[in-house]
């Protein structure tokens, strides 16, 4: 960024651009928390762009060993190699702590193929779309670019990205069977796939053991029910407004882009059609579904209400990270910010299991290569090796960040010694009950925008949620109209 930012400055533009981008506050209040204060300053802070040449060896001090790569197997590349030196430019937005993984990663590439040296831009995630959009406008992208998976499709109707069906086929050893079921669904449109999956991670139940074990109850288990999480909800929620323990973290709203699956599937109810062009959030089994869930907050003030999801926003924090809250529904991606800022002990559970289904979302992020690139056939060398099985072991199996896209990434993951005793239990979601099935298409950021105002008044009691729902699905309807054609 040009010029330092206040904190405060900082928290609200991030804010506003994870609202703009499809997420609400409640969204915003789980990353901050998650990341933990002392991470959004540091990816905010002044990250040149990086060359492999001249300033690998300075900058590649991490928590993470290179020798990690030792014994991987790399793919070997369907594409001739560059006969003459050639530079890529790779746009990334990590943290800067793993940022240090990123380069260990370049360095070994550049030895592999030295006809090829990067030069890795990293930007903070709240300014990334915001200029990368900016410089498709001005023909000037980058080779390879980072997407998160609610981007792809905008970016594939600006025609920022190329189809890569005709590279995968020439890769015998790509393997799209090795991705994940729900991984790779977002990034494809009319037969072509235009992003490679690195990761795709599901909601998770996270909770406090040691709240858990104060009230001498047993963890949650494959075993529990909706019904269970509710009851022992109920029974860990204590004290008054100022120091209360809450039993569930956070509720669902219809002003989040993934409600559906992790809680209005296992109620047998949906928000939008299978082409997300018409909302039936307003149809019996999803009204009873959200009630069933708002009677956690309404009635029994078992889960924190908009003015103390707020008081938690301000101390940029979360109920569950601060250690108010007994469970959590989240991404499995918040551990690492878990592992950094949690003073209390934490797993992870299955998701339980509702009325009619078990069932959760699952969301990633992914790599493309740009139209407007120079040298086409040198970024898939770097994308194939980077987001191959090996590859997704050392970037994000071996640090314990989690997900990897690719099923034969996860054992790496599992014997990491950052991933939490409970880490089977995501890829079990994944394989089992885990759902794509969320909104990203392009209207979906203004669907969210426009349903948060109207779920505010629902959790101030100032509307019934029956009534909350039909005003929800007569606002959105129009805008879901826009993404005919794309699904």
């Amino acid at each position: 960024m040009d010029q330092p930012r206040s904190k405060a400055t900082w928290i609200h533009e991030l804010e506003h651009i994870f609202i703009q981008r499809g997420y609400n506050r409640r969204d915003f209040v789980k990353f901050a928390g998650a990341i933990g204060l002392s991470g959004v300053l540091a990816a905010c802070g002044d990250i040149k762009p990086q060359t492999q040449q001249g300033k690998q060896a300075g900058n590649t001090n991490s928590i993470y060993s290179i020798r990690d790569a030792d014994g991987l197997q790399w793919p070997k590349t369907a594409v001739p190699e560059p006969s003459s030196p050639i530079q890529l430019s790779v746009a990334h937005a990590w943290d800067a702590t793993f940022m240090a993984r990123q380069q260990q990663f370049d360095q070994l590439f550049t030895k592999r193929h030295p006809n090829i040296t990067i030069t890795a831009e990293n930007t903070p995630w709240s300014n990334y779309l915001q200029k990368y959009l900016a410089q498709a406008a001005g023909g000037t992208l980058p080779d390879i670019m980072y997407t998160h998976y609610s981007w792809i499709q905008q970016f594939i109707t600006q025609g920022i990205p190329i189809s890569l069906n005709n590279y995968i086929g020439k890769q015998p050893d790509f393997n799209m069977a090795d991705f994940t079921k729900p991984s790779m669904g977002f990034y494809e449109q009319k037969g072509q796939w235009y992003a490679i999956a690195y990761d795709c991670g599901p909601y998770v139940l996270f909770y406090n053991k040691d709240l858990f074990d104060k009230a001498g109850i047993k963890y949650p288990d494959a075993s529990w029910t909706l019904d269970t999480m509710k009851q022992v909800a109920i029974k860990l929620t204590s004290g008054d407004s100022h120091n209360r323990i809450y039993g569930l973290a956070s509720l669902p709203t219809p002003a989040s882009a993934n409600i559906a699956p992790p809680f209005l599937f296992p109620f047998g109810a949906r928000y939008v059609n299978e082409n997300q062009t018409k909302s039936l959030i307003d149809q019996p089994e999803a009204i009873e579904a959200m009630q069933w869930w708002m009677e956690i907050q309404l009635k029994y003030k078992a889960a924190p209400g908009l003015a103390e999801q707020q008081a938690m926003q301000q101390q940029q924090t979360d109920e569950f990270t601060a250690g108010r809250a007994a469970m959590a529904y989240n991404g499995s991606w918040i551990t690492p910010g878990l592992r950094q800022n949690a003073s209390f002990k934490w797993d992870i559970a299955p998701c339980p299991k509702g009325p009619k289904a078990q069932s959760t979302s699952a969301e990633g992020s992914g790599y493309l290569i740009s139209k407007g690139g120079q040298h086409t056939d040198a970024a898939w060398i770097y994308l194939n090796e980077y987001l191959s099985s090996a590859g997704q072991q050392f970037m994000w199996g071996m640090t314990g960040r989690g997900s990897p896209a690719r099923s034969s990434a996860w054992d790496s993951y599992f014997k990491s010694p950052f991933a939490p005793k409970g880490a089977r239990n995501i890829l079990d979601a994944l394989d089992k009950y885990g759902s794509n099935d969320v909104l990203y298409l392009p209207a979906t950021p203004k669907v969210v925008n426009t349903a948060q105002p109207i779920w505010d008044r629902v959790i101030n009691g100032q509307l019934s949620v029956s009534d909350g729902l039909k005003q929800v699905k007569q606002q959105i309807d129009p805008l879901l109209a826009q993404n005919a054609g794309l699904r």
